[in-house]
């Protein structure tokens, strides 16, 4: 038999072939270089006794198909990785993809051809793939430098939820949230300085929100909340805790402290809201509404 399938031997494959019982009838040497067995210790055995649980259901339905009736097998690498057992030199087991047809037997039937490929590298690929293809999902959706949702994500965001709020008769509110005299820290101190206050309002506002409250930068010095299940006055206490924390914590800044100084807009979806550009506006008028009162203050709308 082994003669039969010699060119089998030079290929860069796992190959073997089993018999109905499933003996071994051929190991080619790349088999032997990954499992270490050579082929005078498995051939005319039983695989499952190097491979026990080939006597799974789940394999040996489908090996039985294959003698029975010639229907091929393919065990996929996500499904069924390690089929052998084939370490690297690193011990990590091969990830394989397995296929096994129908050759026809000298005395009639089958016997099965299994080929193991060696799709190590090709999963190694497809992982790193997803995880720059998730890392850039994540980059988009985070702001860079407070580490709270990005525009473009907590907008996305906020015209679902008010969607899902406007079907199910929910409540909903939004703050807008802008830091006094931004510029005259960053033109007194360095915009290091202004990227410190905003640091520090992001994670002062993130620590201080409920749960499932969700804070977004909307650009510059602007930032955005979002409060799911909140009325008018829910929203304003939210609006006045952030604001009173704010003030509390001001910005450690070389050895100095300076003010972290707020304007805070309320506004609550209505009936007539269809977009979150309404409620936005809204929050936004709010807001310039608590600048042209003296800054530093909340207001609704």
């Amino acid at each position: 038999m082994s003669e039969r399938f010699a060119l089998l031997d030079s290929v860069p494959l796992g190959v073997m072939v089993l018999d109905r019982e499933l003996r071994v009838l051929f190991w080619n040497a790349c088999l032997e270089e990954w499992t270490g067995l050579r082929r005078e210790e498995v051939l005319g055995r039983d695989v499952r006794e190097r491979l026990p649980h080939l006597w799974q259901q789940r394999y040996a339905t489908r090996l039985a198909g294959l003698f029975e009736s010639g229907a091929p097998a393919v065990f996929s690498s996500q499904l069924h990785p390690h089929l052998l057992p084939a370490p690297l030199r690193s011990g990590r087991l091969r990830v394989q993809h397995t296929t096994a047809v129908a050759i026809r037997a000298p005395e009639g039937g089958y016997h099965a051809l299994l080929t193991l490929e060696d799709v190590t590298p090709l999963t190694d690929a497809m992982a790193a793939l997803r995880r720059a293809r998730d890392e850039a999902r994540r980059r988009a959706s985070v702001d860079a430098l407070t580490g709270v949702a990005s525009r473009a994500h907590f907008l996305e965001g906020a015209a679902r939820a008010l969607s899902l709020a406007r079907r199910h008769g929910r409540e909903l509110s939004l703050l807008m949230l802008d830091i006094d005299r931004f510029k005259a820290v960053n033109d007194g101190h360095g915009h290091a300085a202004g990227d410190a206050t905003l640091v520090t309002l992001a994670r002062i506002c993130s620590h201080t929100l409920r749960d499932g409250d969700v804070i977004g930068r909307l650009g510059g010095d602007e930032f955005a909340v979002l409060l799911p299940e909140s009325t008018t006055k829910a929203a304003s206490q939210v609006a006045d805790r952030l604001h009173h924390a704010l003030a509390a914590s001001g910005v450690e800044w070389e050895g100095r402290r300076l003010p972290l100084e707020v304007s805070v807009g309320v506004a609550t979806m209505n009936a007539e809201d269809e977009h979150i550009d309404e409620l936005l506006h809204r929050a936004d008028e709010a807001l310039y509404e608590a600048k042209r009162q003296g800054r530093n203050r909340v207001a609704v709308r």
